[in-house]
């Protein structure tokens, strides 16, 4: 019988080594992130930025990332939940929807740096230098020739995508984040193999007026699927019912329309809305710090659900002041047992 060398002994769990705790959950890859974050030292704590784009069950994020020893510090970012106010109240997860949330992100950024050189006395116009492309067309370009072929001759605002656990496949809706961020106005070095491309034909030759990405952008691909399942009215109620209420309230016929009138929208304004609570005049925020303020008990008064209890968070300064009540009670304790 052949020696059985045994390896996983007693020295070998000793020096075993634990992978990081977001690397075991499937949440981060290193490996990827050591190469996104990476910056030489003559660069004297110049940040180097990462076009964040994630996708969940619901929506799409896009950030402007930048990362220091004390954390990720977030420039600017924006959601698929904000094109509602544009009227694209539907599909807000496919690809349509990305390239919107990439584009959204982009102008907002390049207004964001306006302002803040407006703060420093520094005469800047990147939103109205930077809108290269007026309308979505689908076409790659290389960012540096079209400067130099519009005589641009301020340096863009360069990112590199960072695309986390995705698949960079061919037509990925990471890609499409991208595309609307470059259409924006941001510089993100790509190359044209990653957008959908002309199929070939039996003979080999391909359709010279196709062009599937912009189609793709311009929600063609939702239309052509309206359009045959609307003669089974029920199939067509209970798949497309959110799409045909989000068109009749923008008031137009098709998507691709709609997704035009959203990206014209999104260039006018893409400032974020910051919701304001309304209080009663003279009314002041009250401290909360005891513990009985901050059990809230949820569907009280509704019959159909059970009733729950739910902690309030508290700010730092609540914390504090929790903490100085509770010092506070126990030397009152303290001193009556003496």
């Amino acid at each position: 019988m052949a020696f059985i060398k045994l390896q996983k002994n007693n020295a070998y769990f000793k020096r075993f080594q634990v992978k990081f705790r977001r690397r075991r959950e499937g949440k981060t890859d290193y490996y990827q992130r050591k190469r996104l974050i990476y910056q030489r030292k003559n660069k004297y704590a110049t940040p180097k930025w990462r076009f964040v784009v994630r996708r969940t069950n619901n929506r799409i994020i896009c950030q402007v990332v930048s990362s220091t020893i004390e954390g990720d510090k977030v420039k600017t970012a924006a959601d698929s939940g904000e094109l509602k106010r544009f009227g694209l109240t539907a599909g807000l997860t496919n690809y349509s929807a990305a390239y919107c949330t990439g584009l959204l992100c982009a102008r907002r950024l390049l207004k964001l740096l306006d302002t803040d050189n407006k703060a420093k006395k520094i005469d800047s116009k990147y939103l109205e230098t930077f809108n290269l492309v007026s309308e979505a067309t689908g076409e790659y370009f290389k960012f540096d020739e079209l400067l130099e072929k519009k005589k641009i001759e301020i340096r863009p605002f360069t990112c590199f995508l960072d695309l986390g656990l995705a698949s960079a496949t061919v037509g990925n809706r990471v890609f499409a984040a991208l595309k609307g961020a470059v259409d924006g106005g941001i510089n993100i070095p790509h190359s044209d193999k990653i957008f959908p491309k002309v199929k070939e034909e039996k003979g080999g030759k391909k359709d010279a007026k196709a062009n599937p990405h912009r189609d793709r952008i311009l929600g063609l691909h939702v239309q052509n699927y309206m359009d045959i399942i609307k003669k089974d009215e029920a199939r067509f109620k209970r798949q497309f019912s959110q799409w045909s209420e989000c068109l009749k309230n923008a008031k137009v016929a098709k998507v691709d329309e709609l997704l035009k009138k959203v990206h014209a929208e999104i260039r006018k304004n893409p400032d974020r809305v910051v919701k304001k609570v309304a209080r009663k005049k003279g009314e002041k925020q009250k401290v909360v710090y005891a513990d009985k303020d901050r059990t809230i008990i949820k569907n009280e008064k509704n019959q159909k659900k059970p009733a729950y209890k739910r902690d309030r968070k508290l700010t730092n300064k609540q914390r504090k002041l929790r903490v100085q009540e509770k010092i506070r009670k126990f030397a009152a304790e303290r001193a009556k047992a003496k």
